[in-house]
Order: structure tokens, then C-alpha cells, then sequence
């Protein structure tokens, strides 16, 4: 049997953090970063494509994010039990507060309430950003739950 994964090993300055584990994690959310940027850049870069190819180029995002999501479940698998809950939790927390954050944002859009950069939503980098936003708050209040 494979030893439990450790969560303070993908956390800086921990004592138990490993680099390697840590950029394993994490390789797949910098695939996901530099194709989101990308995708703006010739989105934004070429308005006249069609909207099937722009369509396209727009979730190119998404197939490193899936891999990404992939590598963090297979992560909280090894976890032990206690800290498998936290994740989980704090997981919860994230996806029910970024729909709330998306649903907020598009129904104050919908009553003509001008938002700036946010009067078309979150976008996928908003959703992605806000969900790390809310992971972080949910992970410290569901750790400082169970110390």
C-alpha cells in the first residue's frame, strides 16, 4: 500500500512540502492558465472568425482543466480520511459559492445594473478565480474546525 498523500505537502513552507508533488498537482492548471490566455488573445485578436471556430478556441480551456480537476481527485483518493473530508468540504463550499457569486453577478447584470468588466459574468477565468478565492477561505475555516 502506497504511503497517504499529506496536504501540507503541496503547502509552502510546511515542513512536509515537496516540490515535485507539488508541480505534478499543478502542471496541468499552467496548461490550463497559458491556453486561457491564448484563447483571449486570439479570440479578441480575430473578431471576425466564425463563431464555431471562436466557440471552439474558447473551451480549448477546458481540456487541461478537466486533467487539472483529474489530478486533484486522484490526490484527495490518497488523502486519510480526515483530510479527505476538509477537501471535500471546502470543495463544496467552492462550487456552491461560485454559483451563487455567477448567479448574483448575471441577475444584476439582467436588471441593468452595470458591473464593468463584469457585465457579460465571470467568464471562465472569473469562475476559476473565484473558486480558488473561496477554496482558500473555505480550506482555513474548515481546518480551524477540526484542530
Amino acid at each position: 500500500m502506497d504511503k497517504p498523500n499529506l496536504i501540507e505537502s503541496i503547502i509552502p513552507c510546511s515542513g512536509h512540502y515537496s516540490l515535485k508533488k507539488d508541480l505534478h498537482l499543478n502542471a496541468w492548471l499552467a496548461v490550463a492558465t497559458a491556453t486561457y490566455v491564448a484563447e483571449l488573445y486570439l479570440t479578441t485578436r480575430h473578431p471576425d472568425w466564425s463563431p464555431l471556430t471562436r466557440g471552439l478556441i474558447a473551451l480549448a480551456p477546458l481540456i487541461p482543466g478537466f486533467l487539472y480537476i483529474r489530478g486533484w481527485l486522484q490526490f484527495i483518493r490518497g488523502l486519510d480520511e480526515l483530510q479527505r473530508r476538509i477537501q471535500l468540504e471546502a470543495f463544496l463550499f467552492t462550487a456552491l459559492g461560485t454559483i451563487i457569486v455567477g448567479t448574483v453577478i448575471d441577475t444584476l447584470n439582467a436588471s441593468g445594473v452595470s458591473l464593468g468588466f463584469l457585465r457579460h459574468g465571470l467568464g471562465l477565468g472569473g469562475a476559476f478565480m473565484v473558486m480558488f478565492t473561496l477554496w482558500l477561505l473555505a480550506g482555513a475555516v474548515v481546518n480551524c474546525r477540526y484542530k
